[in-house]
Protein backbone atom coordinates (compact mmCIF):
# COMPACT_ATOMS: atom_id res chain seq x y z
CA UNK A 1 0.00 0.00 0.00
CA UNK A 2 3.22 2.58 0.85
CA UNK A 3 4.50 1.54 -2.42
CA UNK A 4 1.18 2.35 -4.14
CA UNK A 5 1.18 5.83 -2.16
CA UNK A 6 5.12 6.48 -2.95
CA UNK A 7 4.06 6.03 -6.89
CA UNK A 8 1.07 7.57 -7.46
CA UNK A 9 2.83 10.70 -5.40
CA UNK A 10 6.27 10.69 -7.66
CA UNK A 11 3.92 9.79 -11.13
CA UNK A 12 1.77 12.95 -9.94
CA UNK A 13 4.65 15.26 -9.23
CA UNK A 14 6.40 14.08 -12.84
CA UNK A 15 3.25 15.03 -14.56
CA UNK A 16 2.19 18.16 -13.10
CA UNK A 17 6.02 19.39 -12.64
CA UNK A 18 5.42 21.36 -16.56
CA UNK A 19 2.59 23.17 -15.36
CA UNK A 20 4.38 24.28 -11.94
CA UNK A 21 7.39 25.10 -14.04
CA UNK A 22 5.75 26.90 -16.57
CA UNK A 23 4.56 29.74 -13.67
CA UNK A 24 8.19 30.18 -12.65
CA UNK A 25 8.94 32.70 -15.75
CA UNK A 26 8.73 36.09 -15.53
CA UNK A 27 6.48 38.44 -17.01
CA UNK A 28 9.01 39.01 -19.41
CA UNK A 29 9.97 36.14 -20.25
CA UNK A 30 6.21 34.94 -20.17
CA UNK A 31 6.07 37.95 -22.56
CA UNK A 32 8.86 36.43 -25.00
CA UNK A 33 7.63 33.16 -24.22
CA UNK A 34 4.06 34.13 -25.97
CA UNK A 35 5.20 36.34 -28.83
CA UNK A 36 8.06 33.51 -29.82
CA UNK A 37 4.89 30.89 -29.72
CA UNK A 38 2.84 32.98 -32.19
CA UNK A 39 6.22 33.61 -34.62
CA UNK A 40 6.81 29.61 -35.07
CA UNK A 41 5.03 27.51 -37.15
CA UNK A 42 4.11 24.08 -36.19
CA UNK A 43 6.64 22.00 -37.92
CA UNK A 44 3.99 19.13 -38.54
CA UNK A 45 1.90 20.83 -41.65
CA UNK A 46 3.35 24.77 -41.07
CA UNK A 47 -0.20 25.75 -40.86
CA UNK A 48 -0.60 27.43 -37.49
CA UNK A 49 1.57 28.58 -35.32
CA UNK A 50 2.91 26.11 -32.15
CA UNK A 51 0.68 28.36 -29.59
CA UNK A 52 -2.24 27.03 -31.48
CA UNK A 53 -1.67 23.90 -33.01
CA UNK A 54 -2.27 20.99 -30.89
CA UNK A 55 0.15 17.58 -32.47
CA UNK A 56 2.44 16.32 -30.51
CA UNK A 57 5.72 18.29 -32.15
CA UNK A 58 3.90 21.78 -31.43
CA UNK A 59 3.53 20.44 -27.89
CA UNK A 60 7.14 19.38 -27.48
CA UNK A 61 8.14 22.88 -29.49
CA UNK A 62 5.98 24.67 -26.60
CA UNK A 63 7.95 23.00 -23.93
CA UNK A 64 11.70 23.13 -25.85
CA UNK A 65 10.83 27.16 -26.25
CA UNK A 66 9.68 27.29 -22.14
CA UNK A 67 13.29 26.21 -21.60
CA UNK A 68 14.75 28.10 -23.49
CA UNK A 69 13.33 31.40 -22.36
CA UNK A 70 13.93 30.46 -18.87
CA UNK A 71 17.44 29.79 -19.60
CA UNK A 72 17.86 33.44 -20.64
CA UNK A 73 18.25 32.76 -24.49
CA UNK A 74 17.19 35.68 -26.94
CA UNK A 75 14.57 35.57 -29.16
CA UNK A 76 17.27 35.66 -32.01
CA UNK A 77 18.86 32.60 -30.31
CA UNK A 78 15.59 30.53 -30.30
CA UNK A 79 14.50 31.45 -33.68
CA UNK A 80 17.85 30.39 -34.87
CA UNK A 81 17.99 27.41 -33.57
CA UNK A 82 14.64 26.60 -35.23
CA UNK A 83 15.80 27.63 -38.32
CA UNK A 84 18.85 26.17 -38.37
CA UNK A 85 16.46 22.34 -37.77
CA UNK A 86 13.79 23.08 -39.96
CA UNK A 87 14.84 26.14 -42.26
CA UNK A 88 13.03 29.73 -42.66
CA UNK A 89 9.50 27.93 -43.03
CA UNK A 90 9.48 27.30 -39.23
CA UNK A 91 9.28 31.26 -39.20
CA UNK A 92 5.56 32.81 -39.32
CA UNK A 93 6.79 35.79 -40.97
CA UNK A 94 10.21 35.26 -43.00
CA UNK A 95 12.82 37.75 -42.71
CA UNK A 96 14.37 39.40 -45.82
CA UNK A 97 12.33 41.00 -49.18
CA UNK A 98 9.92 38.44 -49.52
CA UNK A 99 7.89 39.39 -46.58
CA UNK A 100 7.63 42.78 -48.20
CA UNK A 101 6.31 40.97 -51.55
CA UNK A 102 3.56 38.80 -49.68
CA UNK A 103 2.04 42.42 -48.43
CA UNK A 104 2.92 43.86 -51.65
CA UNK A 105 1.61 41.83 -54.11
CA UNK A 106 -2.04 41.35 -53.18
CA UNK A 107 -2.52 45.78 -52.96
CA UNK A 108 -1.04 45.97 -56.68
CA UNK A 109 -3.61 43.35 -58.02
CA UNK A 110 -6.40 44.57 -56.40
CA UNK A 111 -5.38 48.36 -57.32
CA UNK A 112 -4.49 47.10 -60.84
CA UNK A 113 -8.55 45.47 -60.90
CA UNK A 114 -10.03 48.48 -59.84
CA UNK A 115 -8.27 50.42 -62.17
CA UNK A 116 -9.08 48.27 -64.94
CA UNK A 117 -12.79 48.38 -63.52
CA UNK A 118 -13.27 52.15 -63.48
CA UNK A 119 -11.77 52.45 -67.46
CA UNK A 120 -14.59 49.45 -68.30
CA UNK A 121 -17.24 51.52 -66.93
CA UNK A 122 -16.29 55.01 -68.05
CA UNK A 123 -15.85 53.20 -71.59
CA UNK A 124 -19.57 51.86 -70.51
CA UNK A 125 -20.79 54.99 -69.83
CA UNK A 126 -19.56 57.03 -72.72
CA UNK A 127 -21.32 54.91 -75.43
CA UNK A 128 -24.75 54.68 -73.45
CA UNK A 129 -24.84 58.97 -73.08
CA UNK A 130 -23.21 59.58 -76.74
CA UNK A 131 -25.42 61.42 -78.76
CA UNK A 132 -27.41 59.66 -81.22
CA UNK A 133 -26.58 60.97 -84.96
CA UNK A 134 -29.42 63.37 -86.25
CA UNK A 135 -31.43 62.16 -89.34
CA UNK A 136 -31.66 64.83 -91.80
CA UNK A 137 -35.18 65.53 -92.17
CA UNK A 138 -35.43 65.14 -96.78
CA UNK A 139 -34.50 61.35 -95.75
CA UNK A 140 -37.05 61.21 -93.15
CA UNK A 141 -39.88 62.78 -95.48
CA UNK A 142 -38.21 60.24 -97.97
CA UNK A 143 -38.69 57.08 -95.96
CA UNK A 144 -42.40 57.88 -95.28
CA UNK A 145 -43.23 58.57 -98.27
CA UNK A 146 -42.36 55.42 -99.34
CA UNK A 147 -43.25 53.25 -96.43
CA UNK A 148 -46.87 55.30 -96.49
CA UNK A 149 -48.23 52.77 -99.45
CA UNK A 150 -47.46 49.88 -96.59
CA UNK A 151 -48.34 51.22 -93.52
CA UNK A 152 -51.97 52.94 -94.73
CA UNK A 153 -53.39 48.99 -95.38
CA UNK A 154 -51.54 48.42 -99.00
CA UNK A 155 -53.85 51.32 -100.38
Amino acid sequence: MFFRIVIVSVFTLVSVSPVISADTLTSSQAARYNKLTHELIAPCCFREPIAIHRSEQSLQMLEEVRVLVAEGKSEKEIKAIYVERYGTRILADPPGITAGWLYLIPVVVFCTLVYLAVLRLRSLVAHATAPVPSVPPELVARVRKETEYKWNGGS
